[in-house]
């Protein structure tokens, strides 16, 4: 995490929790400032809230963390103590990381090792 993702002053605004419904879906959004910072979103498929930053991404399913389905006021109780300790990514670093994704879904994911140099022994990496 960068150091000014749990600087960044915004986070210690009010955060306004908006609740929506389109069809089957329900969530609530996050804002700052009428900035969108999270969802939490109600997932039929767990049967759980699911934590979600600016861009969509899944960063908590409230039954993994609790073992436990817990109600929507904790779920977004969750969003809220991310935000402001720095575990929920700003809107600009979550839209940037959404961009990389979508980079290496479309490229592949990069090579990390050089294939020329011939591979070290076991026993040799192991020390």
């Amino acid at each position: 995490m960068a150091a000014n993702e749990t600087t960044d002053r915004r986070r210690y605004g009010v955060i306004e929790t908006r609740f929506r419904q389109h069809g089957r879906t329900a969530f609530y959004q996050l804002t700052i400032n009428r900035e969108l910072w999270a969802c939490v979103e109600w997932s039929p498929s767990r049967r759980a809230w699911c934590v979600q930053d600016a861009s969509g991404r899944c960063l908590a399913h409230c039954d993994a963390i609790h073992g436990e389905h817990i109600d929507a006021s904790t779920a977004v109780g969750l969003a809220k103590a991310m935000i402001r300790d720095g575990r929920m990514p700003t809107p600009e670093e979550a839209a940037r990381q959404l961009r990389e994704r979508l980079d290496r879904d479309r490229l592949g994911e990069p090579l990390l090792q050089d294939i020329t140099k011939s591979p070290v022994p076991r026993s040799r990496r192991e020390t």
